[in-house]
């Protein structure tokens, strides 16, 4: 067997989805990963996956694995990943998937969007901030948890869909027209 690639074990998602284009497109090679466990430089366990293919097949797979990269096949993982894996496996492991689609979703999403909104009714901000901050902070990592769910759900790469919205948001709101403006770009 010879060796293509390898991936840190946290990056499962990526793995699988890789595995799953390379499966599926170019049968004819007998893509498999194996695992490694090896201690660090300070003695640490740790462990990683190796992208593998049969030793006659390596120069043609060489080909077609360097060649999905170049042409833009998102291997990128986000730097939600890890986490969205601990939410989904939260998830899973009390059967709640079924209740979880994109609908259902974006509805709890703003449901506790309004259950933070509550924490600062009929008060100041700063007095909000003094009484309900365990509930502040409570509500705002469910808004969270219900946006990354979406996210996985809908295999939306989260990360690099808010680089793009800042990127929309610079056209929109140039720092010569929108300094120090709450205005609304249509109005600048």
């Amino acid at each position: 067997m010879e060796y293509l690639d390898s991936f840190n074990i946290g990056d499962s998602k990526r793995i699988d989805k890789i595995m799953k284009e390379l499966k599926e497109n170019y049968p004819e090679i007998n893509w498999q990963t194996q695992w490694h466990d090896y201690e660090d430089i300070k003695g640490n366990p740790t462990s990683y996956i190796s992208l593998i293919v049969p030793s006659s097949q390596y120069g043609e797979a060489e080909q077609i694995y360097q060649d999905l990269k170049n042409e833009g096949f998102d291997f990128e993982t986000s730097v939600f990943d890890q986490l969205i894996e601990e939410i989904v496996d939260f998830r899973d492991e009390r059967d709640w998937q079924k209740f979880h689609n994109p609908k259902d979703l974006a509805i709890s999403l703003s449901l506790e969007a309004s259950e933070l909104l509550e924490n600062f009714q009929w008060k100041k901000s700063e007095e909000a901030e003094e009484d309900k901050m365990d509930n502040i902070i409570d509500e705002l990592a469910d808004v969270v948890i219900y946006a990354l769910l979406m996210s996985s759900e809908l295999e939306i790469n989260l990360e690099q869909a808010i680089k793009e919205k800042i990127r929309k948001n610079r056209q929109k709101y140039p720092v010569e027209k929108s300094f120090g403006s709450s205005k609304k770009y249509t109005d600048l």
